[in-house]
């Protein structure tokens, strides 16, 4: 009896995953307003260096999370803002920790079909802290992104976002302190050489399961 009540609730549970998606289109497509509400949300995924990037040769792949604000506008448009908090590691005393901020333009792509995908474009800014220099600053950001995702019942949104960070780091000067061959012995020496310090902008993209509550 056991093993038969198991066996109807697992089908039951993989029903629900495969067939919720449709339910809920047919539910929500007679009325578009459906998909045009107010919407509060936050995901959790993998943070990684973009590949192919100096950020990837530092940087490790970590673990993050992030929130995100959603409002409709006209002509399939969404105004957008959110942020995120990931720390990473490497193999050396390198590190990085990032709180990015941005606010953006979400176009819903307008395709009849049960899940919605949208596209993103904006920028915002990102606080960071470089180790071992302990450098803390807002650096401007370029943001873009990608999620795909579907409406469970009305009021929960259900998808996968992928979005991509530009930290940019090259539009600021070089601090006078590595510019200036003058040490203490209270200066870290991996860090005297000016040479050895490059400023260099990070490139980031997020993949995450997203979950929002419409309004």
């Amino acid at each position: 009896m056991k093993l038969l009540s198991f066996r109807n609730l697992f089908s039951f549970v993989c029903g629900f995953i495969l067939f919720c998606p449709g339910l809920s289109f047919a539910q929500g497509s007679s009325d578009d307003n459906q998909k045009r509400r107010y919407e509060l949300g936050g995901w959790l995924g993998a943070t990684n260096p973009l590949p192919g990037t100096p950020t990837v040769r530092v940087l490790d792949t970590s673990l993050g999370g992030g929130f995100y604000g959603r409002m409709p506008i006209p002509y399939n448009l969404f105004a957008e803002f959110g942020g995120s908090y990931s720390v990473y590691l490497s193999q050396s005393e390198r590190g990085l920790e990032t709180m990015p901020l941005y606010a953006a333009l979400a176009y819903r792509i307008p395709v009849e079909l049960p899940i919605q995908f949208f596209v993103k474009g904006g920028g915002g800014y990102a606080y960071t802290v470089a180790r071992p220099a302990d450098t803390a600053r807002w650096n401007p950001l370029i943001y873009t992104g990608f999620e795909a995702s579907f409406i469970a019942g009305r009021r929960i949104r259900i998808g996968v976002r992928i979005d991509y960070n530009k930290i940019m780091e090259t539009n600021l000067d070089v601090p006078s302190e590595y510019r200036i061959p003058l040490a203490s012995p209270f200066d870290d020496p991996r860090l005297q050489n000016p040479i050895s310090y490059r400023l260099q902008n990070g490139d980031f993209f997020y993949f995450g399961l997203a979950v929002g509550v419409l309004f």
